[in-house]
């Protein structure tokens, strides 16, 4: 069970899953100049919100917590509750388990996802926009049917 956690960062809005895998390194590089005294020692997260307009908003960001004393943003609310949370070491795989997540464990998990952002949480995030070290994926998760 994960506690309720605000983000704060900046919010891109992309087309298609093709877009985000182009454009996110350069959002996360313009996060990073922009935002100077976040170092290294940082924990990054990358959300998405639930939205019903069929596009893929991302979120680069940190905890409120961590922000509030250099940076302005945006805010993004992640739920407390229930997460399948999944380790990934080598981050240029972190597409490829998202995947399979989605469309191989999820379906056989006993559980679907809640509609809630899901996000990623990243050991630390280079200059060049690129994740350093394991990555954490986190999906809310909710009963197959209510009780």
């Amino acid at each position: 069970m994960m506690p309720s956690l605000t983000l704060m960062g900046t919010m891109a809005i992309y087309d298609s899953q093709a877009d985000v895998t182009e454009q996110v390194p350069q959002q996360w590089r313009m996060f990073r100049l922009t935002h100077p005294a976040l170092d290294s020692n940082t924990q990054f997260y990358g959300a998405s919100p639930c939205t019903d307009d069929h596009k893929i908003h991302y979120l680069t960001g940190v905890a409120e917590v961590y922000a509030q004393s250099v940076m302005n943003g945006q805010r993004l609310n992640l739920e407390a509750g229930e997460y399948a949370v999944v380790l990934v070491d080598d981050p240029g795989l972190l597409r490829e388990t998202w995947v399979w997540l989605l469309r191989s464990w999820l379906p056989s998990s006993g559980r679907r996802e809640k509609h809630a952002p899901e996000f990623e949480r990243f050991t630390s995030i280079s200059e060049d926009g690129t994740p350093i070290g394991p990555v954490e994926i986190w999906i809310p998760l909710e009963p197959l049917t209510d009780p």
